[in-house]
């Protein structure tokens, strides 16, 4: 039941504020709209455990710039680079903003050692001065990370050198990094195992002592494995043939496909596997575990893999509550939800019913409202359903103000699909659902995520506004 006195509005000059941004046909489209706040924050992630050292940090080791005050403002008469050797002194000196000729200014120069300590090729940055009447030289001594000088493959026969550099993500100029060089490794035997070849063996060969510059990867590729045929062993609830139905993997057909679409990938396998339990999970198997076991042929290229079930018994629904409402009464709208004591537990079921809690608040201006429906385990199977409801405030739509990346789309065709939203009245989320769609599927503005952003329509309560009770 509606309660008219806590529908806050948010004012400034009488209104809050709307935003819309589009792109226009391929271009980049955004749809954005702050709308008046109550109670807004969003939370902060907490600090990390350790940080790299500031700037200042590392300036007070080097033993900071001496008599840095007198120089500012003084004319640049040099800048020297020395100790680099494979990144070049014109790459340096253009990440830097104190130059020749230039005036100093000590905020300046601090952002432009920030910025070579970013590259992240170079371990250390030590800044010496020499003042005279007519200006002051600036001198950098660099102590250079190992660059990469090059990346080879040795032993990849079916997989060209192109696609592995790539994969990789090492290039020539790259910082030479023993974690870097361990990540890549992994990378390519996931590359090659998704290719079917769960046997290959990759060494890095050249790149981790102290003086190479060279990267190489020795490359065991192994065969090709193949999948000759794909059964599940220990399902009684479902049937085989709709388990499989539910995994990538496939098989030679009885021989028809022996060599098509039969690949048999570690990766996918895996993948397979955690599909088959989530399908089991979702139907309220809460206790089932699924494995898969290969067996190779002699010659160690075709396999039979058995996905093992173990189904475990069904949970029911013991209980459904609903918690943290104030503007509606558990016994409102427990009617309307699809999960019902004493019924076998679906996910499908679950999940409607938070999109109903949601649709049902934010029907009335509830627009960040947010449900989560908890499991709680109980003995003999049994599960308690809980909806924890998180209101928050009502909003009212203030000025809805609309971004066109494009000069060709008119305010009024892009407010058309919005048409419902109107200012002054409580934004039903439902509407600004609809509209998104809408204009998405107007053909007027880009629907290819490739080609850059969809039009979204975005609500974002304004800053430092009065809060104004109806």
């Amino acid at each position: 039941m509606s309660n008219p006195r806590r529908d806050k509005v948010l004012w400034r000059a009488g209104l809050g504020i709307c935003w819309l941004v589009l792109g226009f046909a391929g271009l980049v489209a955004n749809l954005a709209s702050p709308c008046q706040a109550q109670m807004g924050g969003a939370g902060g992630a907490g600090a990390p455990a350790f940080e790299d050292p500031t700037f200042r940090e590392r300036l007070y080791e080097a033993g900071g710039i001496a008599e840095r005050e007198g120089k500012q403002g003084a004319v640049i008469l040099s800048v020297t680079i020395e100790g680099n050797q494979s990144v070049s002194e014109n790459f340096i000196l253009s990440q830097m903003q104190s130059r020749e000729d230039r005036a100093f200014d000590k905020e300046t120069f601090n952002r432009d050692i920030s910025t070579l300590y970013r590259s992240n090729l170079f371990r250390k940055v030590d800044p010496y001065f020499v003042s005279t009447p007519e200006g002051v030289h600036i001198r950098l001594i660099i102590t250079e990370k190992p660059i990469i000088r090059s990346v080879s493959f040795l032993g990849n026969e079916r997989l060209e050198e192109g696609p592995l550099k790539k994969h990789a993500g090492l290039s020539k100029g790259d910082p030479l990094d023993p974690i870097a060089l361990n990540s890549a490794k992994s990378r390519l035997i996931e590359l090659y195992q998704d290719k079917g070849m769960n046997q290959v063996d990759v060494q890095i060969r050249k790149g981790l002592k102290p003086n190479e510059r060279d990267v190489e990867f020795l490359i065991n590729e192994g065969p090709v494995e193949r999948i000759n045929s794909i059964r599940v062993i220990g399902n009684e609830a479902f049937g085989e043939d709709l388990l499989k139905a539910r995994i990538k993997s496939r098989d030679a057909r009885w021989g028809l496909t022996q060599f098509f679409g039969n690949v048999c990938s570690d990766v996918k396998l895996e993948d397979d596997r955690e599909s088959l339990l989530g399908y089991y999970r979702s139907l309220g198997y809460f206790d089932a575990r699924v494995d898969y076991h290969k067996a190779y042929n002699e010659e160690g290229d075709f396999v039979d893999v058995s996905f093992v079930v173990y189904e475990g018994v069904r949970y029911t629904i013991n209980s459904v509550s609903i918690t943290g409402m104030q503007r509606y009464r558990p016994s409102d709208l427990m009617p309307y939800l699809l999960v019902k004591a004493d019924e076998p537990f679906l996910q499908t079921n679950k999940l409607r019913d938070e999109r109903l809690l949601t649709d049902v608040f934010g029907a009335q201006g509830h627009i960040f409202c947010d449900v989560e429906g908890e499991v709680v385990y109980q003995p003999n199977h049994r599960v308690d359903i809980i909806y924890h409801v998180k209101e928050g405030d009502v909003y009212r739509a203030s000025d809805i103000r609309v971004h066109i990346d494009g000069d060709f789309t008119k305010r009024h065709v892009v407010l058309q699909p919005l048409r419902n939203l109107r200012p002054g009245e409580i934004i039903d989320r439902r509407e600004l659902e609809a509209g998104e769609r809408r204009l998405k599927f107007s053909t007027i503005f880009n629907t290819d995520p490739s080609r850059g952003e969809l039009p979204t329509v975005t609500v974002r309560p304004p800053e430092d506004l009065e809060y104004v009770r109806n």
